[in-house]
This record gives structure tokens, C-alpha cells and sequence, in this order.
């Protein structure tokens, strides 16, 4: 009867211990199913709407909703606004940044710092996130904007994530008559995602 109890215990203790693994890898499910789904819409022609967005808001509100990763990081995020405004799909430019941000900051080594601009000129609205990390080759500079496509396949699996992040940024910028183009971050280090609203889209 002792012995039964025993081996009882054991299985319960393993349960217990597999419960965080187990919702981990439901969270990861749901997320690639959500940003299958995002994808699909933006291919398949998806509605833009398209109403004035005040930037210094948007920005606010996505550093505010990053901030316990940042800090878990011990990250400096600067910003810079010198652009006001923004004719374009709230939800959507709010996902572009969103993104950028949160791969920014998952990428970057601890104490890093990401710098986020917005900038307007004749022709259009650019929004520009860089950091002082390890940066991204040239030959792989493209190939980021694939579906599930990573520089490096472990370190991405350690830091989570659906693979689709940039694909769907890509897309969002597509759909908006703009683009995505990455380059050398700051002084030469790191990495620049810089992303072009077309103020033709107005």
C-alpha cells in the first residue's frame, strides 16, 4: 500500500512540473494561429482603414505595453518624433512598431539601447527602429521578411516567438503603398528597420 502511495506521488509531481511547459506551448500555438490568420487577411486584400493617427500617442502607448520586457532587459529606448501625424490604419502602423520594438528589444544584449524616430518629409512618413546589437548580415537582410525564416534558428527558439513577426510588418507596409529596407544601425553597429508611409496614400 506504501509503495502505491509513493509511485502515486511521483506521477502527480511530474504532471505538476510539465503544467508550465504545457501552457507555454499553448500560448505559442494560439499566437502562430493568430498571426497565420493576420497574414491570410493581408494577402487576400483585407480592409485598410485609414484615419489620422497622432504618432507621439502610438508610440506611447507601445513602449507602455513593452515596458516590463524592456526593463526585464535593462534597456534604454530613446525616441524621437518629428512627425505629428499619420494617415493611415491605427491598428496596423500600431502592430508595425509593435513589432519592430518587441524583436529590438528580445534581440538586443542586456543594456542595449533602441532608438525609435518618426520623420516626415515631401514625399511621405518614416518610422526608423535601431539598436546597438549584433545586427543582421547583408545577404540575409531580405530573407528576414520571409514566413518562419530566422538568422539564428536557436537563439530565436530560446527567445520565443511565431517567426511571422517581420512577414506581417512587411505585408502591413505593402498594403499601405510603402515599404521595409533594413540597414546598419547607429555608428555602424546593430541593425536599422526603417519603414516608408507614401504621403500619396493621404
Amino acid at each position: 500500500s506504501r509503495r502505491r502511495h509513493t509511485r502515486s506521488f511521483h506521477v502527480t509531481g511530474v504532471q505538476t512540473c510539465a503544467l508550465p511547459i504545457l501552457e507555454r506551448n499553448t500560448d505559442r500555438l494560439i499566437a502562430l494561429v493568430q498571426d497565420l490568420l493576420q497574414l491570410s487577411s493581408l494577402e487576400s486584400g483585407g480592409e485598410i482603414g485609414k484615419e489620422k493617427i497622432f504618432l507621439s500617442e502610438l508610440t506611447q502607448r507601445v513602449l507602455s505595453q513593452l515596458e516590463p520586457i524592456k526593463n526585464a532587459m535593462g534597456h534604454e529606448i530613446v525616441k524621437t518624433l518629428k512627425a505629428e501625424t499619420l494617415n493611415a490604419d491605427p491598428r496596423r502602423v500600431e502592430q508595425v512598431l509593435y513589432n519592430l520594438l518587441e524583436n529590438a528589444i528580445k534581440y538586443v544584449p542586456p543594456r542595449g539601447k533602441i532608438e525609435v524616430s518618426w520623420a516626415q518629409d515631401n514625399h511621405g512618413v518614416y518610422l526608423s527602429v535601431a539598436d546597438n546589437g549584433p545586427g543582421i548580415p547583408l545577404e540575409y537582410r531580405e530573407r528576414v521578411f520571409e514566413r518562419f525564416y530566422r538568422v539564428d534558428s536557436a537563439r530565436s527558439r530560446d527567445q520565443g516567438g511565431t517567426g511571422l513577426g517581420l512577414s506581417i510588418v512587411k505585408h502591413i507596409m505593402q498594403r499601405h503603398g510603402g515599404k521595409i529596407w533594413i540597414e546598419e544601425g547607429p555608428e555602424g553597429k546593430g541593425a536599422r528597420f526603417s519603414c516608408f508611409f507614401p504621403s500619396e496614400m493621404d
